[in-house]
């Protein structure tokens, strides 16, 4: 029942990215940079093929999500029961799975699915391997190796898998130990050419060895177990959950003790394989997620179905320990799961109405540039700031001058500012009938143009240094050369100029985003050069062909009222059919 939300917005505007079988190879295969990830098969081949086929119709995402997930409760279930010979255990290992709270954010958010489909890979090699393990057939072996291979197109975590089979081999089948010596060596290799091939450039995503690790971990384990919404519960929840998990927590150890000593490993292999599937994102201390937990939260549960299900066989002060602490978790834990759940929901019915507002306003006013007004931090932060309109092919719509006074700084997104329309370039648009204003808020959006006015107070100095080559209203600011506007840029010759709407300040700087043409690298790279009211600048090349590519260049002191820019490619080239000598295709110049 949920939309779209968040992260999903880049990913559905990857079918317009797309041009020819290279854009295909290269739109399925190019690491994300920001987030230092590679997930062609989750990501890339999920959203290129549903967002094709079925568009903004959310529905049908879903029902592959929820059919990978029954994929893996059943697989879970059957492993679990193998692993302790109890049919009853398999079947607890599944429900504790499924009731965690931190499922709901895997099963609502479409973006997730990679952790969905991982774990699908996972569960299917282990449970191959057991099966090699059971009947020494080499064909289970090669079946292992098949989706072992494959869970490294879903996402990065597969890098875990030797652990688990080696840890269960160590425990119930040690001849087979060295059979998973070569997976160690593949784990290895993608690591390392993930690093080099998969950069990670984000703050969030930073990879952090030191103090903070145990930390992480606790922080981890207590989200195992107490919903992500607990500060928003009633205070006796508040109490009651935490003396829940405590007593979860001394009874899982206890028994993982307890089995210990008895020389009985299977306890202390499952509570291994929690924090073996923790390990990769136990050195991101900024960047704690309940989603993370999906395929830890399986560990503990089958943990947890393994000691139901031998104190169900102990006496009766165990079993109904058992029993109790079961009922308890499920009690406070499927509610609060359905609650997380819900807020997807609601937020992503929000998000639905502002984008598909837009679309209808696009359609009723064409042509004209769109600014919303009245948008709040958690929209924007959740919405706005993943320009979720682009998908839908609308490209120029803005927030109005000031927004940023109503919200956070959001410098990860370079600042609110840099979604904004610019003030003066606001009211030239409203004088020439070129903007239609939308009020955002409870409901369908509301066209306030007619009594919509730039507000007086707006700090000018601190809007946008920024120019959007296809919008209509920035047409003052460039030069002849420039071709026509096209799809969300315009094609230079060799050599265009514009001017900025105002000077600069000290230490920023101007940043071109532009789209070279493969026809333009056939002859190697392209160089950019960029000249400033007369001051040439240290040129930069584009070595990436037909997607959209950032350089930077550092400016000089602050320049006139209006600076001039040139930009000069060193070459220029004929495309097809197209008779005019293409330089490259410039989206944005904008300074920061």
């Amino acid at each position: 029942m949920c939309w779209f939300h968040q992260d999903d917005f880049v990913w559905l505007n990857l079918p317009n990215q797309v041009h020819g079988w290279d854009g295909l190879l290269r739109t399925l295969f190019q690491p994300n940079e920001m987030q230092g990830s590679w997930r062609p098969l989750s990501e890339r081949a999920f959203f290129l093929a549903f967002g094709t086929m079925f568009g903004t119709d959310a529905l049908p995402y879903h029902i592959l999500v929820f059919l990978t997930q029954f994929a893996n409760l059943a697989l879970a279930a059957s492993i679990t029961t193998r692993l302790t010979g109890s049919r009853a255990a398999g079947f607890w290992a599944a429900v504790f799975w499924l009731a965690n709270s931190d499922l709901a954010t895997a099963m609502s958010w479409t973006s997730a699915y990679n952790q969905v489909l991982c774990g699908f890979f996972l569960l299917l090699a282990f449970d191959f391997f057991l099966r090699y393990t059971e009947t020494g057939a080499r064909r289970n072996y090669i079946f292992t190796w098949c989706a072992f291979l494959t869970g490294f197109l879903a996402m990065e975590s597969n890098v875990i898998f030797p652990l688990l089979a080696a840890s269960y081999a160590m425990v119930r089948a040690r001849k087979y130990l060295r059979a998973t010596w070569p997976f160690f060596a593949v784990s290895a290799a993608y690591t390392v050419l993930h690093f080099i091939r998969a950069p990670n450039h984000a703050q969030a995503y930073m990879i952090h060895i030191d103090g903070a690790i145990p930390h992480t971990l606790w922080a981890y384990w207590q989200a195992t177990f107490e919903p992500v919404d607990l500060i928003f519960l009633s205070p006796s929840a508040r109490l009651f959950i935490p003396l829940v998990m405590a007593a979860v927590t001394v009874a899982l150890l206890g028994f993982t003790a307890f089995e210990t000593w008895r020389r009985r490993w299977l306890a202390v292999m499952l509570l291994a394989w929690y924090l073996i599937a923790l390990s990769p994102v136990i050195l991101l201390r900024d960047h704690i997620s309940d989603y993370y937990l999906t395929l830890p939260a399986l560990a503990i549960a089958m943990l947890a179905a393994y000691a139901l299900t031998r104190a169900w066989n102990a006496r009766t002060a165990w079993r109904m320990a058992g029993v109790a602490l079961a009922v308890a978790f499920l009690v406070y834990s499927m509610p609060s799961a359905r609650r997380r759940a819900k807020w997807y929901r609601v937020r992503s019915g929000i998000e639905e109405a502002l984008v598909m507002g837009v679309a209808q306003g696009r359609q009723l006013h064409p042509g004209k540039v769109i600014l919303l007004d009245g948008v709040d931090d958690a929209l924007f932060s959740q919405c706005i700031s993943q320009r979720p309109f682009l998908f839908l092919g609308i490209r120029d719509v803005y927030l109005t001058p000031g927004s940023e006074g109503h919200m956070a700084p959001h410098p990860e997104w370079g600042g609110v500012e840099k979604f904004e329309l610019p003030a003066d370039e606001t009211q030239r648009g409203l004088d020439r009938d070129e903007i239609v204003v939308y009020r955002v808020g409870v409901g369908p959006l509301r066209n306030i143009t007619r009594e919509y006015a730039v507000p007086a107070a707006v700090d000018r100095t601190n809007q946008p240094l920024r120019v959007d080559l296809a919008d209509p209203l920035a047409a003052d600011l460039l030069g002849p050369e420039w071709y026509g506007p096209e799809s969300g840029y315009r094609w230079m010759p060799r050599v265009a100029s514009l001017r900025m709407p105002r000077a600069w300040s000290a230490r920023q700087k101007l940043y071109v985003t532009a789209v070279c043409p493969a026809a333009q690298l056939a002859r190697g790279p392209l160089q950019l050069t960029v000249t400033v009211d007369g001051a040439r600048l240290p040129p930069a090349r584009f070595t990436k062909a037909d997607v959209a590519t950032t350089v930077a260049f550092y400016l000089p002191a602050p320049g006139g009222t209006n600076p001039e820019i040139q930009l000069e490619v060193s070459r220029t080239v004929r495309i097809g059919a197209d008779q005019r000598d293409l330089g490259i295709a410039v989206a944005r110049v904008e300074v920061y």
